[in-house]
């Protein structure tokens, strides 16, 4: 959807001086007549089957002497249990990385990349699915290799901890993009939070899989009777058959299939949702109820009633909302289906914050128009038209087609699928177009759903007239691993007396300081390499910050002033979400000394760390921010910190170990840091030089306001 939006705002963009009031007059392209299209045939699949069920299908093709392989494995995501979203993709990515019983993950990619082999292993909605590219002459040992890692997995641990990090990374970058959320949120709605076909992958789940769920899985579902193979290549069929059975012919094993998932339609008794964005300047809309599955005796009315109402440049919607109102530089959707469960009826578009409930209103008024007026012979030789010359891409390369017949063959569908779909397409009618509007568009039913700004909106959400609920989009955190217990009236005493002890003693200076500069290195590990930043911090207290880091010649500047903030780096400006910032003051110790009403101090226990006592004291308010302290009971230094991690692609607390100290006008600071995540260090700061209560330029703090 994110790359059909940024070619859609390209090419709309390069056709923006289009003139709707020139179109009306005859233009020398218009005289243009198109030929008939050539008759449409498909090569000729070969196929096969050996005796433990593999099922081989082949395009022979002689231009080039490279072999694709492609192999559907049924399964996917939609069989994930709903505790452990995300296991059927650990687990092919765990298959294809984690190696042999013979050879380490390293090995294989050695071999593979020596020999120009590739092979890719990827569970999408309905199945796994594999990919294979080689030389001719390579094919017998690149299915050799295949066969090791689907026959003979290791199922490395360490493999399997990189792949939970990757996606941890995934999941605390989930609210980035407006576009994934739209679509996320959009989707609950439509299908219920806890469908499988709306599933989002927490750091609960990724916690809750292990190796006894993979090697689960594995069994379920990769096994000879679940594979389906299609070749193309300058190879014959019966030699592709002999290397599957050499390799492959020894492994007789049923695959043992969960029934598919059923979709409930969802009852709402709202009619709008709404989710905060405070960093947006525009509105992600999506508009729609529950769809049907795909029905072939409807799919070539379907395709054309799409292609009119929102499926091209042409379309209604876009000539609409995009053309005539300049609202929008895409919108899209329409009657979508699937094969085995019910798609969306559904339109999705972007608008300034300004033009939100306009353009909703917008899109309600077409679908009120398409409901109830029959289109015009031109839209609908136009939208046949574009059919015919767009649907010969689906076909443009032997993989394609081979991949597409594949796919048919899987979900079961009717001999002679393509050439009856344009059979089909060339006797729709404008009684079809408006049937299948009145069938399947269903205003009443819709919920609209806004990811956006709401003070910035034109109007009330209630303009729509409807009842409003908001959306939470909040990243859930990491459970913890700790139990921490329900705090009483004797615990938060005693935890309010031990920070009020030190704000008298050890941190007393925090109560006189007014600003700060510090300097300072830091160290980061990642990928085998450590990257070294070099960093300045400027402090206006109590809520101006201003920092610069240096890495690898690039400038990256962190401004916050008040509850505003923004990220400047190779002259991109991001904005910093309120959130955010709020988390940032919650553990700073100017705050926790200087406002300690906002705070609520439990006290946990006395541990022994290494020969030093420590008081442990845990800090959390009212919107469930927290943190630990470890403070010294001999020092009244707080030299180790706990909280949840913020570092990308590393979920799970953070133990910051503070070391080196010195006090500074009576300031106590660490000038040596180090902060680990599952016992590994994920950075270490170094402080060269700290300034006290300096003189501060203020328009350091200054964020631009965007025109």
């Amino acid at each position: 959807m994110k790359k059909l939006i940024v070619v859609l705002t390209i090419v709309i963009f390069l056709l923006g001086s289009w003139n709707p009031a020139l179109a009306k007059k005859k233009r020398p392209i218009d005289k243009i007549k198109y030929p008939q299209l050539n008759k449409f045939e498909l090569p000729i699949i070969k196929k096969v089957q050996i005796n433990n069920g593999i099922k081989i299908r082949l395009i022979k093709t002689e231009k080039l002497p490279l072999v694709d392989l492609r192999i559907i494995v049924k399964g996917g995501e939609v069989y994930d249990p709903s505790s452990k979203v995300g296991l059927t993709g650990v687990t092919a990515r765990l298959l294809r990385i984690g190696g042999t019983k013979e050879l380490e993950g390293k090995e294989v990619d050695k071999l593979l990349d020596s020999n120009g082999i590739t092979i890719s292993i990827n569970s999408l909605n309905d199945y796994f699915s594999i990919y294979l590219t080689c030389l001719a002459e390579n094919l017998d040992m690149a299915v050799s290799i295949l066969s090791k890692m689907l026959l003979q997995p290791r199922f490395d641990n360490e493999k399997l901890e990189e792949i939970k990090t990757q996606m941890s990374s995934s999941i605390s970058r989930q609210n980035d993009e407006p576009y994934p959320i739209n679509s996320r949120e959009f989707n609950k709605l439509i299908y219920g939070a806890k469908s499988p076909f709306a599933a989002i992958q927490e750091y609960e789940h990724l916690d809750n899989i292990g190796k006894e769920d993979i090697f689960k899985v594995y069994k379920q579902f990769f096994a000879p009777d679940n594979m389906l193979v299609g070749v193309t290549g300058p190879v014959e069929i019966k030699d592709v058959k002999g290397i599957f059975k050499k390799y492959f012919g020894k492994w007789n094993y049923k695959a043992s299939i969960p029934s598919y998932p059923q979709v409930k339609e969802q009852k709402h008794d709202f009619k709008v949702a709404f989710a905060e964005k405070s960093t947006l300047n525009q509105s992600y809309l999506s508009i729609g109820h529950l769809g049907v599955k795909e029905d072939f005796a409807e799919k070539a009315k379907m395709r054309i009633f799409n292609l009119i109402f929102a499926g091209g440049f042409d379309s209604r919607l876009v000539t609409r909302v995009r053309t005539k109102m300049g609202l929008t530089y895409g919108i899209f959707g329409g009657i979508r289906t699937n094969y085995l469960y019910p798609g969306k009826t559904y339109v999705s578009t972007f608008t300034k914050s300004k033009s939100t409930i306009k353009a909703i209103k917008a899109i309600f008024e077409e679908i009120d128009i398409i409901r109830k007026e029959k289109v015009s012979e031109k839209e609908l030789k136009d939208a046949k038209d574009y059919f015919f010359n767009s649907y010969v891409f689906e076909f443009s390369s032997p993989d394609k087609i081979l991949y597409n017949q594949l796919q048919r063959e899987f979900y079961n569908l009717p001999k002679g699928y393509s050439k009856k779909l344009i059979e089909n397409i060339k006797k729709v009618t404008t009684d079809d177009v408006l049937e299948i509007a009145q069938k399947y568009l269903h205003p009443d039913k819709m919920i609209i759903f806004i990811l956006g700004k709401e003070k910035d909106l034109d109007g009330k959400l209630s303009d729509l007239g409807r009842k409003i609920k908001k959306i939470d989009i909040s990243i859930k955190p990491p459970a913890l691993k700790e139990k921490i217990p329900a705090p009483t009236a004797e615990t938060l005493q005693k935890g309010s007396q031990v920070i009020l002890n030190l704000s008298k003693k050890t941190y007393k200076g925090y109560k006189r300081l007014k600003s700060l500069k510090t300097v300072a290195n830091m160290n980061m590990p990642m990928q085998g390499q450590t990257f070294n930043m070099g960093i300045k911090s400027t402090n206006l207290y109590p809520d101006k910050v201003y920092v610069e880091i240096s890495v690898m010649g690039m400038k990256i500047e962190r401004i916050i002033n008040g509850e505003k903030g923004v990220t400047k780096q190779m002259g991109q400006e991001q904005p910093i979400s309120e959130k955010d910032i709020e988390k940032g003051k919650f553990s700073d110790l100017f705050n926790v000394f200087n406002y300690q009403d906002k705070y609520k101090f439990q006290y946990l226990k006395e541990k022994e760390i290494k020969g030093v006592k420590y008081d442990v004291v845990y800090l959390f308010d009212a919107k469930k921010n927290w943190a630990k302290f470890f403070i010294n009971k001999k020092t009244g230094l707080i030299e180790i910190e706990e909280k949840l991690s913020n570092f990308p692609g590393k979920s799970g607390v953070a133990q910051t170990v503070n070391s080196n100290f010195k006090t500074i006008k009576g300031v106590p600071f660490a000038f040596k840091s180090e902060t680990f995540i599952k016992d590994k260090k994920v950075v270490e700061v170094t402080v060269k030089e700290i300034k006290v209560n300096p003189k501060v330029e203020p328009s350091i703090f200054k964020i631009q306001k965007k025109k």
